[in-house]
């Protein structure tokens, strides 16, 4: 570090390298902030056991262990989220670092370390509390190192004999938490006390017995207790599979062994990282996202993000970000910011590599606080996730400009669907428990265009590497509604030389007994979806329900103009009834039978010029359903016999390069562009959580640039 790092200002009276709230009942924030723990004697003892060969095998042997152990999690749950693949399962070493992961979500296990961590410290030299074989801990507590409420956790000790080598960690999205509103997601929460359960590491079992009064307080503190207490009886019995095989692996090799060994992946992981980081330009790189709404209210508010590589070393700072706002929950942390990059980092900058939180070593995070990024302890924390992945989306378009120049370039591409929204179903299904959860279609986003070829339909869930949509008879039976369709949709994707993919597109109604639905979501006017190297974004999608339909006679009639697709639906008013298009956070409302609800995650972001794009791959796109023909002709400028689809290459050329004439009309110098855009501001009543503008932080800024501060003046809100 050095030269560039230098150049940045990090602005007096905000922290950037710590959380904004300090240490309370069950949390102790210094512990989230902390990279991998120095090895233990014992670990080095253990690491000079291993040549390169013998650790590859280790490794292997550990990653069948939590391979082996999501299956059976999601084998043994009844949550919609859990079977997926909303979910993780990994094994810590000793002092509580994930060295082995199984996944569903990365950031998942880049999280729930805090809760070993935090035994270690306070719980295990504690005469009241200790740390035996066969203890069973819970946390869900995002202040304390979680995500948000809804997703729960538990972890065990694994001791060998009396000495403890590592520990088992499985959670995942369990939904219902005793919130304001059924199933977890509360849009209208504005402190943390609106969202339900709040548990830091607490035993609820010994002896691998769950406690009966612990037990009992859960399932009396949320609204659907059978679901509850099967995944959480799901959890218990994965670690205590995964502790089994550890323990197998400690009688072959010994107990020492283990230890070096899962210390030594690490190492591994961080000296393949910084030897992979050397391979990129070093520079300042920088992205920026809008979000357009906070809680149920409309108003703008800003993610910046900026990367500094210098030789084999990253940092990411998130700087100029909206102040925290008590107006709802989309409120993240530092852990959950620095967490989330692991879905971007993982995938794609250290493709190849075996995740964990070695890969992390060489990258520094400063996140600016108090704000909507890294938030104080009170504000409701719900959906940190939008906020956090707005600075996944940034770093995914600077990563892949970092990557085009480098030996590693296959991982260039435009980023991944995160235009979230999601319904939440509660009622009674119909096996006649009560159940609050989602389905499935956020596991089939639209995947982002590739510099050599389109993006995928219905490709996976941004925050998941290994999920799947679920089948509709499964997810009907289990919640209440009716699934009429799932398919892909039209113009629903980034457009560019290639294409992003388009999402699952699911469409259902409300069953006879009707059912209650929370909505969550973000970007409905603004995409938080960007494309790359002239690529457009996928749309923005906000809710989209239709109210007091005829669709169960246009059904019984078997109506032939019946489409269930957004397009149609949309376009055409088909069914009859109330069309409601409107932001994607609402709250708890009760619906009819016949009700129509139409969702989606969004399309992927497209790459490089629409102008270049193959005139036969855009009427492709025409004959299967993923492309309007007035956006063929329009803005692909394609030329083409609507009847038969067949293009007219002569005429097409002219036609694009007339376009390409019209868009130079239009170009201005960059200087007199700057002095018309710098005098462009939004009103106030838009403005009113956004901060100072155009910088949130700085009064007055008036640079063409935004980031470069010299003599700032700062405002904390």
């Amino acid at each position: 570090m050095g030269r560039l790092r230098d150049r940045m200002v990090l602005l007096p009276g905000l922290v950037y390298d710590r959380h904004a709230y300090g240490k309370g009942p069950g949390r102790d924030p210094e512990l989230l902030v902390r990279g991998v723990e120095p090895p233990s004697d014992l670990e080095k003892k253990g690491m000079q056991l291993f040549d390169d060969v013998e650790e590859e095998i280790f490794h292997h042997k550990m990653t069948s262990v939590v391979e082996e152990a999501r299956e059976v999690y999601q084998a043994l749950s009844i949550s919609e989220g859990i079977i997926t693949g909303d979910m993780n399962a990994s094994i810590f070493t000793s002092e509580g670092d994930p060295a082995v992961v199984a996944t569903g979500i990365y950031f998942h296990t880049l999280l729930n370390y805090a809760q070993a961590k935090y035994i270690l410290k306070y719980y295990r030299p504690d005469p009241t509390v200790g740390l035996r074989d066969g203890d069973i801990f819970f946390f869900n507590d995002p202040t304390c190192g979680g995500v948000h409420t809804f997703d729960m956790f538990v972890t065990a000790p694994i001791f060998y004999e009396d000495l403890l080598v590592g520990w088992a960690e499985v959670g995942g999205h369990q939904g219902e938490c005793g919130s304001i509103s059924p199933g977890g997601f509360s849009p209208t929460a504005t402190t943390r006390w609106e969202e339900g359960l709040h548990v830091h590491a607490l035993r609820i079992g010994e002896h691998w017995q769950l406690r009966r009064d612990i037990f009992d307080f859960f399932l009396n503190s949320v609204r659907n207790p059978f679901v509850f207490a099967a995944d959480l009886k799901a959890r218990v019995a994965t670690c205590k599979r995964i502790r089994d095989r550890v323990m197998r692996e400690c009688q072959r090799r010994g107990p020492v062994a283990v230890m070096g060994g899962l210390r030594r992946i690490l190492d591994t992981s961080a000296k393949l990282a910084r030897k992979r980081l050397s391979l990129v330009p070093d520079g300042i790189y920088r992205a920026i996202l809008f979000n357009d709404g906070v809680g149920t209210d409309e108003g703008l508010v800003r993610v910046p993000t900026t990367v500094i590589k210098e030789e084999d070393h990253m940092t990411v700072l998130v700087q100029g970000v909206s102040p925290e706002n008590f107006k709802g929950p989309q409120h993240s942390t530092w852990h959950l910011v620095k967490a989330s990059t692991g879905v971007y980092l993982f995938t794609y900058f250290f493709r190849g590599l075996a995740p964990n939180i070695g890969l992390l070593e060489p990258v520094e995070f400063l996140v600016e606080g108090p704000s909507i990024a890294n938030c104080t302890e009170e504000v409701a924390h719900g959906e940190g996730t939008t906020i956090a992945a707005m600075v996944v989306q940034n770093l995914h378009v600077i990563g892949s400009k970092m990557l085009f120049s480098s030996p590693e370039n296959l991982g260039v591409c435009a980023p991944f669907s995160r235009n979230v929204f999601i319904n939440v179903y509660a009622g009674t299904n119909i096996y006649g428990y009560r159940t609050a959860n989602f389905t499935g279609p956020q596991n089939g986003g639209g995947q982002g265009a590739r510099f050599d070829m389109d993006g995928e339909h219905g490709c996976g869930f941004f925050w998941a590497s290994v999920t799947d949509i679920g089948e509709v008879e499964e997810s009907d039976t289990r919640l209440p509604l009716v699934t009429l369709a799932r398919t892909t949709d039209k113009d629903f994707h980034g457009f560019g030389k290639y294409r992003g993919g388009t999402p699952c597109m699911e469409v259902s109604m409300a069953p006879p007994a009707g059912c209650l639905v929370t909505t969550r979501g973000a970007s409905d006017r603004l995409s938080h979806n960007p494309g790359l190297f002239g690529g457009y974004a996928g749309p923005p999608n906000p809710r989209f329900i239709i109210q007091d339909t005829n669709l169960v006679e246009l059904m019984q009639n078997s109506d032939p103009r019946l489409v269930f697709r957004q397009y149609e639906l949309a376009k055409d008013h088909v069914i009859a009834g109330r069309y409601r298009f409107e932001s994607s956070s609402q709250p708890t409302e009760p619906f009819q039978h016949g009700d129509v609800f139409v969702y989606s995650v969004g399309g992927g972001g497209g790459y490089g010029d629409v102008l270049e794009r193959d005139p036969e791959a855009v009427m492709e796109d025409v004959r299967t359903n993923v492309l309007s023909i007035e956006m063929a002709r329009d803005l692909y400028g394609v030329v083409f016999d609507p009847a038969t689809l067949s293009v007219d290459t002569e005429a097409t050329v002219t036609r694009r390069q007339a376009m390409r004439v019209e868009r130079l009309q239009k170009g201005k110098p960059f200087a007199e562009f700057m002095e018309e855009w710098s005098q462009s501001q939004p009103s106030p009543e838009i403005l009113k959580y956004y901060g100072d503008w155009p910088e949130p932080r700085v009064k007055g800024y008036r640079k063409p640039f935004w980031g470069l501060y010299d003599d700032p003046t700062p405002r904390r809100e």
